[in-house]
């Protein structure tokens, strides 16, 4: 079943056989913390918590709710948090991992550094909005991990494109390079489809496609430059109805991306996202 709005990603997460595990790297922020409460008494996730407990406590006394039940692992340093979080993915103890109060450069040195969790040479953060008006999801890519992306590291930010698209259901998306004009094609980009289209029979991917022909008629857009997504996510984010979720793929277990300025709605769609891809062996 395609999935295409908030609405049916928070009841699929929901429906899901199972619930997967989130481990929260350093949990001890506001929004995430009522995020991942809120996600595990509507059952979409289960969740531990990885980070200042007093904090959290503080936090949830300050806030009107209860974490009651939920596992705490108490620590204050960074890196330290980081490296809990890695271990109890690879102890199979949780499936995927959510940033709260910690830098994502912290975070992801720590998935860097264990390699059982590779799965791709290019990690990639995939955005997916609910856009007003809009009777589908769009998927934006890569506005948080590769600045500007090689003929190779294209290959792979496509792949890991394709990998969450098919999660949520959609079997044959087409993509295409965003572009000020249809005509403004880059030779580099006709040769990463070429190697797209020899692998993935079902994707379509053109080299160049407009901002509004593709909110209208396509799935997604795939950025040269890392400021391209950043400026036109965080446009519809502030200045429209828009749900925005965020995930990092290529590793072998999602990472939920949210930044401080993420509303709790935001951060409980990257929760359902996460929980969803988590799965997708299952699908």
């Amino acid at each position: 079943m395609m999935i295409k709005d908030y609405n049916s990603l928070i009841e699929t997460a929901k429906k899901q056989k199972g619930n997967k595990t989130v481990a929260v790297a350093m949990a001890n922020e506001r929004s995430v913390l009522k995020a991942v409460v809120e996600s595990v008494k509507q059952e979409i996730v289960d969740a531990i918590l990885v980070g200042n407990k007093k904090e959290m406590e503080k936090i949830a006394d300050e806030q009107g709710f209860s974490l009651n039940g939920m596992r705490i692992i108490d620590t204050n340093d960074e890196k330290k948090g980081a490296k809990i979080c890695i271990d109890l993915i690879l102890k199979k103890e949780a499936h995927f991992l959510m940033k709260g109060f910690i830098k994502t450069s912290t975070l992801l040195k720590a998935v860097f550094k264990a390699k059982e969790l590779k799965e791709r040479d290019v990690i990639s953060h995939i955005a997916v909005l609910d856009l007003p008006n809009r009777d589908k999801l769009f998927f934006f890519t890569d506005g948080g991990i590769v600045e500007k992306p090689n003929k190779e590291q294209k290959v792979a930010i496509i792949e890991n494109l394709i990998s969450v698209a098919n999660s949520l259901g959609i079997d044959s998306p087409s993509f295409g390079f965003i572009s000020p004009y249809k005509d403004f094609i880059e030779q580099e980009n006709t040769e990463v489809i070429k190697k797209i289209e020899e692998k993935y029979k079902n994707v379509t991917v053109y080299p160049a496609l407009e901002p509004g022909e593709a909110f209208k008629n396509h799935d997604g857009l795939i950025v040269n430059a890392i400021e391209e997504c950043n400026i036109v996510t965080k446009g519809f984010s502030l200045f429209s109805d828009t749900v925005f979720a965020g995930i990092i793929a290529g590793t072998k277990v999602p990472i939920c991306l949210v930044s401080r300025s993420d509303t709790e709605r935001n951060k409980a769609a990257s929760l359902a996202l996460g929980a969803i891809f988590a799965n997708r062996e299952d699908i």
